[in-house]
């Protein structure tokens, strides 16, 4: 049997239900990125009907709110809480995703890229994406060259997929200063760049004026953790607060850390930029006695992707990372 029919039959016997049960006093978060009717064989956005549907389903059996909220919450709400939380500051968020939060009346956290809303700047991990669409769909035997050694399609008995990955574990081990030289390297030698449009800031403000928190996910989306400057990182998250709160008027108390990569001089650093709730992705929910605590709090997020309705409401529940126990 196959994934797809295993959740089904999952959701056919209400194991949503079952595992809903147990958010009582709890804060689920999820962690969205595209919203698009394209295709991506290795990143594939959210289709704007599906993401119609699962607004429809989460207004069912949540209550959903921003993070500006919690603060102002002391009764227990009928349903669990759930916050809709998206990373990077792409276009098609203000094209797709705005005016299906408008229509049904849902709040959402967006963490912005300054140097994307600056001047469409496009963040390493989609040019790395970008790189290999475009050698797949026109079948190009595509050649990394790291410091210690070269790694091709071959190396993974010609999976795209499991050569993408590989990749992108070992860029996040990098430097910037190892990382964007190999990623530059690549498009001048295929002639090729990405062209992906990003929010600017008259998008962003437009956003926050219709009910969508935004949030820092530093200057230019570098890997925190590779980064041993104090400067540079005080400018990706300190510089960055600072230019949001400048360019929207607003206060800004969210960050989300890039990959999901800490380090440990991001408290220090956020302490300073007036930071309330650091955002992570590790498929956990969040007891509301720790969203409600007194500090900066670290907040886990559920990633979540385009695949089949059943799976989607499942991820919401954590039926996959429990499922990892056991396979």
């Amino acid at each position: 049997m196959d994934k797809e029919k295993i959740f089904r039959l999952f959701k056919m016997l209400g194991a949503d239900i079952i595992l809903r049960t147990q958010k009582k006093n709890t804060v689920t978060v999820l962690s969205l990125h595209r919203v698009s009717p394209e295709n991506d064989f290795f990143w594939n956005p959210l289709k704007p009907a599906t993401f119609e549907k699962i607004i429809q389903h989460l207004k069912k059996y949540y209550t959903i709110i921003s993070f500006a909220e919690i603060n102002e919450i002391n009764a227990k709400p009928a349903k669990p809480f759930l916050v809709l939380s998206f990373d990077d500051g792409y276009y098609d968020f203000y094209e797709y995703a705005l005016p299906l939060l408008k229509k049904y009346k849902v709040p959402s956290n967006h963490n912005i890229v300054n140097k994307c809303a600056a001047g469409n700047y496009i963040i390493w991990t989609q040019r790395m994406n970008c790189i290999f669409s475009h050698c797949r769909e026109n079948d190009i035997d595509l050649k990394i060259e790291f410091a210690n050694r070269t790694a091709c399609r071959n190396d993974f008995k010609n999976d795209w997929m499991q050569f993408y990955l590989d990749t992108y574990r070992t860029m996040l081990q990098l430097p910037a200063a190892e990382r964007m030289p190999i990623i530059e390297h690549l498009e001048n030698s295929l002639a090729f760049s990405a062209e992906v449009k990003m929010m600017n800031w008259q998008q962003v403000n437009e956003c926050a004026a219709n009910d969508v928190e935004i949030g820092c996910h530093t200057y230019s989306h570098d890997v925190l953790s590779t980064i041993k400057s104090d400067a540079v990182l005080r400018d990706e998250i300190v510089l960055a607060a600072n230019e949001l709160r400048s360019h929207l008027k607003k206060d800004i108390n969210i960050l989300a850390l890039p990959n999901g990569k800490d380090n440990p001089a991001i408290l220090k650093f956020s302490e300073e930029a007036g930071i309330e709730y650091i955002l992570n992705v590790d498929d956990k929910i969040n007891k509301w006695k720790d969203v409600k605590a007194k500090g900066i709090k670290n907040i886990y997020r559920i990633n979540m992707v385009e695949e089949p309705m059943a799976s989607m409401i499942l991820r919401t529940e954590l039926l996959h990372s429990k499922l990892k126990r056991y396979v």
